[in-house]
């Protein structure tokens, strides 16, 4: 499904279809690029394969901002480590004071946010392979633009539309009743949401699945 026929389900099912709307089509479209980042989010949905140059003694990489967590990676086609800083200062204490080698093997996170620290440093240019979980790439901007996820998921995004469209507490559309069962269809199809921090702690490598935080 393209944007326009998210916005055209979305008006099906809710009854906003007649002008003016309750949802104009720029909100719409701003409730139907949350609803994609927020399926991303709790269900992984997105994973990517990046090919990145490192610099000789260079020991800090950034990430890209919609990367959610790295699964797997090559150093020069060797498999490396992707621990945290928990774990990596348990298995190599003062690790962050060696000295540049020619082989790095982990990926350390947790140390410097959005960012992975290269374990040894490597002392010359090498190709780090790594996949990624992320969050989409590009926002929904035009009616031709289509959802990331996999087809058979983008009908279920119109469930989040719903839910923001029925928790309108400012205009007639407003029903929480409605909106708690548009969620609850949302989260049967790509799961409950864990906290900004525990997603944080999952990105790190101190948790190994979203979960709630006590």
């Amino acid at each position: 499904m393209n944007l326009k026929e998210l916005i055209a389900l979305y008006r099906a099912q809710s009854g906003d279809d007649n002008d003016p709307y309750f949802c104009d089509d720029p909100l719409l479209t701003l409730y139907a690029n949350e609803a994609q980042v927020e399926a991303c989010r709790r269900g992984q949905l997105l994973v990517t394969t990046s090919r990145v140059e490192l610099e000789a003694n260079k020991e800090v990489l950034k990430l890209d901002p919609a990367a959610i967590k790295v699964t797997r990676a090559f150093v020069n086609r060797q498999p490396v480590s992707v621990l945290s800083v928990q774990d990596m200062d348990a298995l190599h204490p003062g690790w962050q004071f060696d000295s540049p080698q020619p082989q790095t093997t982990h990926l350390v996170s947790g140390v410097t946010t959005g960012a992975l620290h290269l374990w040894p440093c490597p002392s010359a240019q090498a190709e780090l392979v790594m996949t990624v979980q992320s969050l989409p790439s590009k926002r929904l901007c035009t009616d031709r633009d289509t959802p990331e996820i996999r087809p058979e998921a983008h009908a279920a995004l119109v469930d989040w539309m719903l839910y923001r469209a029925y928790s309108r507490e400012d205009n007639d559309l407003y029903n929480d009743a409605k909106a708690v069962l548009a969620l609850r269809r949302f989260e049967t199809e790509f799961g409950t949401k864990a906290s900004a921090r525990n997603e944080e702690l999952v990105r790190s490598g101190a948790a190994m699945m979203p979960g709630p935080i006590a």
